[in-house]
C-alpha cells in the first residue's frame, strides 16, 4: 500500500507535543514496517530540511513542496489541490492509496484519509485560545474533517468520547491508540554526574515541586502558585520550579506570578523557561514531586514522563488524566486551590511518595511506542480490507 503522511508538524526547531508524538510514532512505525511505501509530505517557503527528522529507510520517500503556507491553506480550504494528486504529479510517485494526518490541519485529498484527534480543547475551552487560534479552527472546520475521515485515531478514550458526544462521530470509526513514553525517561542513579550539572545549570534547590509544560492559561499555573503559597506557610524549605516554553498569554501569567508570590523569599518560585528534552529527565529525577493541575488534556505526556523517571505525581481528576494516570497519581480538583495544597502536603510524606513512585513506574511501563506503532499500522492496513 502507498501511504502518504503529513509531517508539517515536524518542521519546527523545537517540537511541540504533537510533533513529539508524530516523530516517535513514525520512527517506530518505519522500524516495524518494510512492506508498505511511505511518502512524507511537508510544505514551506523557507528551507526547513535541517529540522526534518531523517528516516533512512528504503520504503520512505520525502515529498516537499515550497508554497507559502498561508497560500496552501487557503487553496486547500477551496478544495484545490488534492494533496495526494499533487504528490503524485510533482514527485512521480505511484497512486496514493491512503493519507495519514497525525494532527488536525488544513487538508483535502481524493484518496481516503485517517486522522489523529489529540483533543477537543478548542471546543470546550475556547477562552484558553488566542483570537488567531480560534479563527484558525473556525476556518479549519474540524467537525467536517473528522466526519469525512475514513478512520479516526484518538490518543485516549476521553478524546474518543468527546468526538462521539460533540461531533456525533460513530464509535465504530474511532480507534483508541495510546502513545508511548520515550525510554529516555528513567530513574537515574544518585551518582549520575549530570544530575549535579543540571541542578547547577538551573540553580535548583535541594527540595522543590516541579511543573513542566507550556506556560499558558489551560495549564492552570496561577492556581498552582496560589496552592504552593498555602502549602509553603506550613512547610517551609520547598521551592516551586515552573519550567516550560512560553505559550499564549505567558507575559500575563508571569506578571500574575509576581503579584501572587510571597515576598518573604525571592527564590521560593523559580521560572526556568524552556527546558530542552535532553534535560527534562534530570529535572524529573531531582524533583520532590511533579504537579500538573491542567484544566484539560487529550493525553498529557508530562505526568507519565515524571512517573517513568521515578517522580511522584499530582494531577487533575478531569479529561484524560484520570484515565491515563488512574491510581498511579494523586488526583485533585484543579479548580480547588485548597485541594491542591493538601495534596502537596500529603505528598511530602515519604511513605506516600514511595507508594506513588512505585505505582507510577508500573503505570509508565504500559506505554510503549512499538506497541503504539503496531496498533496504528493495523488501523492503516485495515483500510485496504474495507
Amino acid at each position: 500500500m502507498n501511504i502518504a503522511i503529513d509531517i508539517r508538524c515536524l518542521m519546527e526547531r523545537e517540537l511541540t507535543g504533537v510533533g513529539e508524538y508524530t516523530f516517535h510514532l513514525l520512527k517506530h512505525l518505519f522500524e516495524i514496517d518494510s512492506a508498505n511505501q511511505y511518502y512524507l509530505f511537508y510544505n514551506s517557503r523557507q528551507n526547513v530540511s535541517k529540522y526534518i527528522p531523517k528516516f533512512p529507510k528504503d520504503n520512505v520517500q520525502y515529498c516537499p513542496f515550497k508554497m507559502p503556507n498561508k497560500l496552501l491553506n487557503f487553496a486547500l480550504l477551496a478544495k484545490h489541490p488534492c494533496l495526494d494528486l499533487a504528490i503524485k504529479k510533482k514527485h512521480k510517485t505511484p497512486k496514493i492509496d491512503l493519507f495519514f494526518f497525525p494532527n488536525l490541519s488544513f487538508l483535502h485529498t481524493k484518496c481516503p484519509y485517517i486522522i489523529t484527534a489529540h483533543d477537543l480543547s478548542f471546543e470546550f475551552f475556547p477562552e484558553f485560545l488566542s483570537l488567531k487560534r480560534r479563527l484558525w479552527h473556525w476556518f479549519l472546520r474540524p467537525k467536517k474533517l473528522f466526519q469525512e475521515a475514513k478512520e479516526i485515531i484518538t490518543v485516549s478514550k476521553n478524546t474518543s468520547q468527546d468526538l462521539i458526544g460533540k461531533y456525533n462521530i460513530p464509535g465504530s470509526k474511532i480507534s483508541v491508540v495510546y502513545p508511548g513514553i520515550s525510554p529516555n525517561y528513567k530513574v537515574l542513579t544518585e551518582n549520575d554526574i549530570k544530575l549535579k550539572t543540571i541542578k547547577n545549570k538551573y540553580k535548583l534547590p535541594d527540595k522543590f515541586i516541579l511543573f513542566l509544560g507550556t506556560i499558558e492559561p489551560r495549564k492552570n499555573i496561577q492556581s498552582l502558585v496560589s496552592a504552593f503559597n498555602i502549602f509553603n506557610k506550613n512547610n517551609p524549605g520547598y521551592s516551586l520550579v515552573i519550567a516550560g516554553k512560553k505559550g499564549w498569554k505567558t507575559a500575563a501569567i508571569e506578571k500574575k506570578l509576581k503579584q501572587t508570590q510571597d515576598n518573604s523569599k525571592q527564590d521560593e518560585i523559580i521560572c526556568t523557561q524552556f527546558v530542552p528534552d535532553s534535560d527534562k529527565r534530570y529535572l524529573y529525577n531531582l524533583a520532590s514531586m511533579f504537579v500538573y493541575p491542567s484544566y484539560y488534556e487529550g493525553f498529557g505526556f508530562p505526568p507519565l514522563e515524571a512517573m517513568a523517571s521515578g517522580c511522584p505525581v499530582i494531577t487533575s481528576n478531569n479529561s484524560s488524566m484520570s484515565e491515563i494516570c488512574a491510581d498511579a497519581a494523586l488526583l485533585i480538583d484543579p479548580t480547588n486551590v485548597n485541594d491542591l495544597a493538601r495534596a502537596m502536603e500529603q505528598m511530602i510524606d515519604p511513605q506516600l511518595a514511595d507508594y506513588y513512585k512505585t505505582k507510577g513506574l508500573e503505570k509508565a511501563k504500559q506505554f510503549i511506542w512499538y506497541q503504539s506503532a503496531r496498533e496504528v499500522l493495523n488501523v492503516l492496513e485495515s483500510i485496504a480490507s474495507k
